[in-house]
């Protein structure tokens, strides 16, 4: 086993769980107030096991303390060591016999009794041990994101994790259960609970004991994070493992830092290289085909020219077929018999599509007469076909359709004749003009008028 590497990771793992220590990084050329100083030059003594049975956090560092638990540094300075942590695991081949094993704390490592200590002034006052049973028995506390995310990586991994607490099993065994299930810690090999054979024991002593009774099962421990204790040669030990570890390390980086620059070097060289050759080879592509693309862009306008001209002219021929249709509307109305008989069909044929009982018509000035001779038996027409009552017809006497054009190069609005009708409240209009109708039948005859002219082309 690599025992210097997982003693140094325990180190460093027992300064950040430390519940009464802790600061906010500062860059240099701060000046650090005065009690910050007191409190910074404090912590260092208590994690470097100088400060001895100490019982509470001076009160001036109250403050100090409660910045570095809320502030953000507490979750940084986890995040970086159980990173740490997680290389190392990366470095670890667990057996095929399911032995090897990993101890983890459960409160304030696993589970964090942040709330709690907030309300006892971050350590300030005494410890109250009736207080955080009370307290422990709410089941209510949260797991520490950056360790439940280490505990899951070593079940995945095929450790057999085994937490180890100091809370009594017979008055706190099943809510502590139910509380790290609940948080998110399931998996684990076993929950071990301080039992009556242990009480009166400091919780070096304790947990020292559980370690060994793991190992004696033949378990191969290797991370264990609880309270224990070294002496100077230990941390001399832990020091010099870690110097050793930290050079090692960084001859490794640096290594392939080297190897990495020299390739990316390498690539750069041939990427600049082979930019250069396919910008030439672009290049010469695009001065070859400049002169093609202008033929061919001249030759595309005079094609688009020559269609518009095409188009025009076809627009015009169905336009001046449109025209001459329209002079010869015109003439309809002079045939008094037939436009007579043209007027009652066009208004028989509006009132069936009105529908309506009362209607509002509109007509030429000059079929006024003609409209009142016929509008009689047009309704009564209508009723016959509808098998409705004659519908209320009034004409329109204020406000006429245009007249026939004065001239045939007039360019005033003129109508052809026919009637236009609507409901009474205006909401509804049938446009029933010979104009209109032409209109209507030209944009549908449209596609067979161009292919009787045109043929092919006008297609």
């Amino acid at each position: 086993m690599i025992h210097g590497l997982r003693e140094m990771l325990i180190f460093l793992f027992l300064a950040v769980f430390s519940k009464a220590t802790g600061a906010k990084a500062y860059s240099r050329g701060v000046v650090i107030q005065e009690g910050a100083a007191y409190c910074l030059s404090w912590r260092l003594a208590v994690e470097a096991n100088n400060v001895r049975a100490w019982r509470t956090v001076p009160s001036q560092c109250l403050r100090y303390v409660e910045t570095y638990m809320l502030g953000g540094q507490y979750e940084r300075d986890l995040d970086l060591i159980v990173g740490q942590i997680l290389s190392y695991v990366n470095g670890i081949a667990p057996s095929s016999d399911g032995m090897d094993a990993w101890i983890l704390d459960v409160d304030d490592t696993c589970i964090s009794n942040v709330l709690y200590y907030r309300g006892k002034r971050y350590g300030c006052d005494p410890y109250d041990p009736a207080a955080f049973r009370a307290w422990a028995l709410k089941g209510g506390c949260p797991a520490i994101p950056a360790v439940l995310a280490l505990f899951s990586y070593l079940v995945q991994s095929g450790f057999k994790v085994f937490l180890v607490t100091g809370r009594d099993q017979e008055t706190l065994g099943q809510v502590t259960l139910d509380n790290l299930h609940y948080e998110g810690f399931v998996g684990y090999k076993r929950l071990i609970l301080r039992t009556a054979e242990f009480k009166g024991q400091s919780a070096v002593a304790y947990k020292s004991e559980i370690r060994r009774q793991i190992e004696e099962e033949g378990y191969r421990i290797w991370g264990n994070e609880q309270e224990g204790k070294m002496n100077d040669a230990d941390v001399s030990k832990q020091i010099q493992q870690m110097a050793r570890f930290i050079r090692q390390e960084a001859e490794e980086k640096a290594n392939e830092i080297s190897v990495s620059a020299e390739e990316e070097f390498n690539i750069e060289k041939l990427q600049i290289l082979e930019a250069e050759k396919k910008r030439i080879r672009q290049e010469f592509v695009r001065k070859t085909k400049q002169v093609d693309i202008r033929r061919k862009i001249e030759y595309s306008m005079q094609l688009n020219a020559s269609r518009i001209k095409a188009l025009q002219a076809q627009d015009d021929i169905v336009n001046s077929m449109k025209e001459s249709a329209c002079k010869q509307l015109l003439r309809v109305s002079n045939n008094k018999k037939e436009y007579r008989k043209l007027l009652k069909d066009l208004i028989v044929q509006s009132l069936i599509r009105l529908k309506e009982p009362a209607v509002l018509l509109r007509c030429r000035e000059v079929d006024r007469k003609i409209v009142e001779s016929v509008l009689d038996d047009a309704c009564r027409l209508y009723a016959a076909k509808a098998q409705v009552h004659a519908p209320d017809v009034t004409i329109d006497t204020t406000v006429y359709l245009p007249p026939p054009p004065k001239s045939p190069d007039s360019h005033e609005p003129f109508c052809s004749g026919g009637v236009v009708m609507a409901s009474k409240d205006g909401k509804i209009v049938f446009e029933n003009t010979l104009d209109a109708r032409l209109d209507v039948a030209f944009r549908k005859k449209l596609p067979e008028i161009r292919k009787q002219l045109l043929g092919k082309v006008g297609a």
